[in-house]
């Protein structure tokens, strides 16, 4: 059962990845792009990839990595699982209660700017803001961070 859980949990922790570092790509993009239409797709894209890739891999490793810890031979008093639990829980909160819903605002404020044919103030208040940008890429550091942690199991 610990080789199936384990598994599991590097799978769906690369699926996590694909939809971190992919949405770093989008954003890099997006904000490079020339016209309202071609950043409104770059935000649809950004969402679809949150929706599928980076939140469903981020509950189902946290709770497969909860499960291994709970069932494997380190058990919670390990420095590193409990330095691992922290990062986890803060770079989900931000990813649940911020960034992701940063997104959808921003995203609708895109696809109302284009129905007006012009961005609207509150569109081009969300978009320029560097906070979610900087959470995100936060977000992939801890990533490795925590990789490190599981690899080395240190401290």
């Amino acid at each position: 059962m610990a080789s199936l859980f384990k598994f599991l949990h590097i799978l769906m922790a690369f699926w996590l990845v694909a939809g971190v570092f992919g949405g770093i790509v989008v954003r890099a993009q997006t904000r490079r792009a020339a016209d309202l239409a071609a950043k409104v797709n770059g935000l649809r894209l950004a969402s679809r990839l949150t929706r599928v890739y980076t939140l469903p891999g981020a509950i189902l490793a946290g709770l497969l990595g909860f499960g291994l810890v709970s069932i494997g031979r380190f058990g919670f008093s390990a420095r590193w699982v409990q330095i691992s639990i922290v990062l986890y829980l803060l770079m989900l909160a931000s990813t649940l209660f911020y960034l992701t819903p940063r997104l959808r605002r921003t995203l609708a404020a895109g696809e109302a700017s284009l129905a007006s044919g012009a961005p609207n103030a509150e569109f081009q208040s969300l978009a320029a803001a560097k906070l979610p940008g900087i959470l995100a890429d936060v977000n992939a550091l801890g990533i490795l961070v925590l990789t490190a942690l599981m690899v080395f199991k240190y401290p």
